[in-house]
């Protein structure tokens, strides 16, 4: 070592990253610990996730806790440490684990290198096959960003798995796939650090463009430096890392050269540069990435329904961009209207024949010109005015029905973004992902997300199971959504998903469907608890009889018969309103509800 003071004492240790520095103290700590054990079991953990569990035989008590490693080759959390958890019971099989379980398991490891300056590990293994005859193996894991990869070859060299199978036209620097010989990474186009002299220094330096910050120098110009490596040749040096190369004094220059060279020995003999030791490193390690692998996991499950909401959003704004030409369409039925009163009452003007009669505006005073068909007789015209009118009203009608269902929906979307955007949890991203179910904005099984996280089990918060929820859904005329199971077990399933100032109703005395009106904090209008009533009973074996008494409540006054049957429940603090299904009101709230 050099006499340059080593000022290894974090303020607060730095986040760990996969990089050469990282890669080289855990490939130490593996060789340590895993040279010849025997490899117990391969479990397939998450997509591109593999964990290798160890039997150890008589290595110590500390070393025990080393028999379990992941490697992922996934894009975003690339990585290999020690499994710190009891082993998943779950094995996500693959083809890639389906081989390695095939050759590695019961293989011992003969070795644990990492390729210099590059972000490649190879764990050796062998073992002899019924003959007695010994095989040889090697398991290469490529944590290099999105081209990470996990690689089993043969003595040969030649590929026998991959996680990633890699074609020429995906690629043209080299082919990854099974039956094809393995060819390691390109090398990158920088220089292998070393121990430069005073005079390789300075023309170092000197290389640099006048705005380039030393940190960034570092990394640019040699092989497997990271910026966490860098960082912490500044961090020795006392030098800011956003200091410019040109701006640095000659005594500066001098002192990042001498930590440049401790922390490359360091590096090299496998010693992190934080200053802990080799398995408290790669304790912490395994730990920072297992938490970062919870987060990136719950970022891309919120992702999954973010990406629902904005579908939906996307369509509701066309819907209302529709519906608005329809209102601004239908203001032209007072038109109709218009010349139909006025040659109503001026039929004595229109001659068989003539396309045009004058007429007085009884409104207005003046004389206005009735373009008409020549080939009707008067009174068909009128009709036919009379028809467009009558048409465009309904049709507005429909459209402000539906323009008022779209902005509720708009408003039930914001709040369920609302409670994505405050989700910490699996629990709450589900809870989330069944108001998403509830609402109809997705299938129940259209995302998987799952009430665990990466690496440990969690009792759901709401028990509802989003595959029992089938529903048929309506929107009254005021905007709220209407919800009526359509089994018993989705009966039960909508009483547990529902809030507890939801409204509950039921028809009286009669089978049929438990329908709960969605009122996001609201107070619930008699106009929609009618409609709702009308749900009710449309989907009871009293669909097609009048005046059908109908019971509601809050859903916070409906609980489950204890040790009932599925949909049975009680319920107090009823009222009751009398409905008779109307078809046409039942089937455009349907509409409406999208």
């Amino acid at each position: 070592m050099s006499d340059f003071p080593q000022p290894i004492e974090y303020d607060v240790l730095p986040t760990a990253v996969m990089d050469y520095s990282t890669l080289v103290v855990i490939g130490h700590v593996a060789r340590d610990v895993l040279i010849d054990a025997r490899l117990r079991k391969v479990i397939g953990f998450q997509k591109e996730d593999v964990i290798l569990s160890f039997d150890l035989f008589e290595k110590d008590e500390e070393a025990g806790e080393f028999s379990s490693w992941l490697i992922s080759a996934d894009t975003k959390q690339f990585r290999i440490h020690q499994w710190p958890d009891p082993l998943p019971e779950k094995n996500v099989s693959s083809h890639l684990v389906d081989v390695m379980s095939h050759h590695l398991e019961g293989a011992y490891v003969t070795n644990v290198d990492v390729s210099p300056f590059e972000r490649v590990i190879e764990l050796d293994f062998k073992r002899r096959d019924l003959t007695g005859v010994e095989i040889n193996y090697r398991l290469i894991a490529e944590l290099m960003g999105k081209h990470s990869n996990i690689i089993l070859v043969d003595a040969d060299g030649v590929i026998l798995a991959s996680q990633k199978a890699v074609h020429t036209y995906q690629s043209r620097v080299r082919e990854v796939r099974a039956g094809k010989p393995y060819n390691p990474p390109p090398k990158q186009d920088r220089i292998e650090p070393a121990e430069f002299n005073e005079e390789d220094w300075k023309n170092f330096v000197g290389s640099a463009g006048i705005d380039v910050e030393i940190d960034n120098h570092l990394t640019s110009t040699f092989m497997g430096m990271s910026p966490n490596w860098a960082n912490g040749i500044c961090y020795w040096a006392g030098v800011h890392t956003s200091t410019l190369v040109s701006e640095l004094s000659q005594e500066e220059r001098e002192d990042i050269r001498k930590a440049f060279i401790d922390c490359l020995r360091l590096v090299l003999q496998g010693e992190p540069l934080t200053g802990e030791s080799a398995k408290d490193f790669v304790r912490r390690v395994s730990a920072d990435f297992n938490e970062r692998a919870d987060d990136i996991a719950l970022d891309n499950a919120r992702l999954e329904i973010t990406k629902i909401i904005d579908r939906r959003r996307k369509k509701l704004l066309a819907l209302g961009e529709g519906l608005m030409k329809d209102i601004d369409q239908a203001e032209k039925s007072d038109e109709y209207k218009k010349k139909a009163d006025l040659l109503l009452s001026h039929m004595h003007l229109a001659v068989p024949g003539i396309g045009q009669i004058e007429v007085d505006d009884w409104e207005t005073g003046e004389k206005v010109m009735l373009e008409i068909d020549p080939f009707l007789a008067p009174q068909i015209q009128v009709e036919k005015w009379y028809g467009m009118y009558r048409k465009l009203q309904r049709r507005k009608d429909i459209a402000l029905d539906r323009k008022n269902a779209v902005i509720a929906e708009e408003e039930e979307l914001s709040k369920i973004e609302n409670e994505l955007a405050k989700a910490e949890s699996y629990d709450e991203i589900n809870f989330v992902k069944e108001q998403c179910v509830l609402h109809g904005l997705i299938a129940p099984d259209e995302i998987k997300v799952e009430g665990k996280g990466k690496r440990e089990e969690k009792k759901s918060r709401r028990p509802g199971d989003l595959h029992e929820i089938s529903s048929h859904r309506y929107r009254s005329n005021d905007g709220f959504l209407i919800i009526a199971g359509a089994n018993n077990v989705s009966n039960d399933a909508l009483r547990r998903l529902s809030s507890p100032e939801d409204m509950w109703l039921h028809v009286r005395d009669i089978p049929g469907s438990h329908v709960y009106i969605i009122t996001r904090g609201k107070e619930v209008p008699e106009s929609t608890l009618k409609e709702a009533a009308m749900v009710a009973a449309w989907h009871s074996k009293a669909k097609d009889s009048s005046h059908v008494p109908v019971d509601y409540t809050k859903a916070k006054y409906v609980t489950p018969i204890p040790g009932g049957p599925a949909g049975k429940v009680k319920f107090r603090r009823e009222r009751t309103v009398r409905v008779t299904p109307d078809e046409n009101r039942i089937g455009m709230m349907k509409l409406m509800a999208g």
